[in-house]
């Protein structure tokens, strides 16, 4: 597999790390990284240690061509692009309980106020008690 040369001696040096310690921390001889770092192509084994040594995915260190070190290259994606932030998940949810619970309150008192009404209409001493029973 192809790995870009010049993003890995980016990220080494970002971290003021040499190629032993870079080695070191992969788990891999010095120099398989002198090699990786000269172009040659490395293993899987070896671009899954480097990505984890180097905190970065995979992704971001395969491809041999140059990205003058940039750090924001196109082959970084950002995991949380698309996602919905959580507050806004809970703030949508809170909103529409109080939708329910509002709705169903109002049409608990809009039955009780009809039942009131036809009350009234079909008597009046019906009506006097269905307001002391309701506190109308």
């Amino acid at each position: 597999m192809k790995l870009n040369a010049e993003r890995i001696r980016t990220l080494r040096e970002q971290r003021a790390w040499s190629q032993e310690h870079l080695a070191s921390v992969a788990g891999l001889s010095a120099r398989t990284l002198q090699r990786i770092e000269a172009g040659s192509a490395a293993t899987q084994e070896t671009c899954l240690a480097l990505a984890a040594a180097l905190d970065v995915p995979v992704a971001d260190l395969v491809g041999g061509g140059t990205d003058g070190g940039a750090t924001g290259s196109p082959a970084t994606v950002d995991p949380t692009a698309g996602r919905v932030p959580s507050w806004v998940v809970m703030a949508l949810l809170l909103v529409l309980l109080v939708v329910w619970f509002g709705y169903t309150i109002g049409k608990d008192a809009a039955l009780r106020d009809n039942r009131a009404d036809a009350a009234c209409t079909s008597d009046a001493a019906a009506c006097e008690q269905a307001r002391d029973t309701l506190n109308l």
